[in-house]
């Protein structure tokens, strides 16, 4: 790993050494550094492996809403609510340990070719959250289509799915920046990964146990077949959008300003 994050800033450095400007190589540098941990997380048997069970889940969902009455937004919901326990682990995981667990190196690899830590750092926020943001749609859009068309009791609406679509890309992107902030607060990648999951897992919890109607089926889902048959309302959307955007803006400011306030 260390001699692909040398290559990666060696390639970004050698090809401005004529113009030199700082600008430009922390540019290059940025794209070197995303390309190259692009490369190494569609790599990685942790990606391939959730990848290829959400992959069977969304079949089993289609198949699920083929064959039986219920709701489709009743399938979707359950795939939804499952994604997020499951999903937030992978991408807890995987962003959560992104610099913790390049620390030991990351002074010989990047610093010391004149390159500032913060395009190292966005480079990291860019390549988890397309990766992880990635394996969600591309799973999740033909899934929920595909039900749409071909549940045989399909209540929900284009509008309601693509609301659900977001708010689930919003809280992935919001669990992504978490992950990255604590890595780089956080040498030790265990205690970062152990104190985040912690800390989000409880947060799911009172988030099911605000909105669950009870524990059956149905009621554990609280609000979110209502979300897919598109009856939100635009104070709720609004809402949500503002309480996940805050983090969005603060988190990489925030890691930002600790990652160039410490010694690598």
């Amino acid at each position: 790993m260390t001699t692909g994050i040398n290559e990666a800033v060696q390639e970004a450095t050698q090809k401005l050494r004529p113009v030199g400007t700082t600008r430009k190589r922390s540019i290059a540098a940025f794209y070197s550094l995303l390309q190259y941990d692009l490369s190494i997380l569609w790599r990685s048997w942790i990606i391939r492996f959730w990848f290829l069970l959400t992959v069977t889940g969304s079949v089993t969902a289609v198949l699920l809403a083929r064959n039986y009455s219920d709701q489709t937004s009743f399938f979707i919901s359950w795939a939804l609510v499952l994604y997020s326990g499951l999903g937030s682990f992978v991408a807890l995981i995987v962003s959560a340990s992104a610099i913790s667990a390049e620390r030991s190196f990351l002074g010989v690899a990047v610093i010391s070719r004149g390159i500032a830590p913060t395009p190292y750092l966005l480079a990291k926020l860019f390549s988890r959250s397309i990766t992880i943001l990635s394996m969600f749609l591309v799973v999740m859009i033909p899934t929920m289509f595909t039900v749409q068309a071909q549940g045989l009791t399909n209540d929900m609406t284009t509008s309601g799915m693509l609301v659900a679509l977001g708010y689930w890309s919003l809280m992935l992107t919001v669990l992504v920046f978490l992950g990255i902030t604590f890595s780089v607060m956080f040498t030790n990648t265990l205690v970062g990964v152990t104190v985040l999951g912690v800390f989000w897992y409880m947060g799911l919890m009172l988030l099911a146990a605000t909105y669950a109607g009870d524990l059956t089926a149905d009621g554990v889902l609280g609000g979110l077949p209502l979300v897919l048959r598109g009856e939100s309302l635009l104070i709720e959307v609004s809402t949500i959008l503002i309480i996940g955007g805050v983090p969005l803006l603060a988190l990489p400011l925030i890691a930002t300003r600790i990652v160039n306030s410490r010694d690598m």
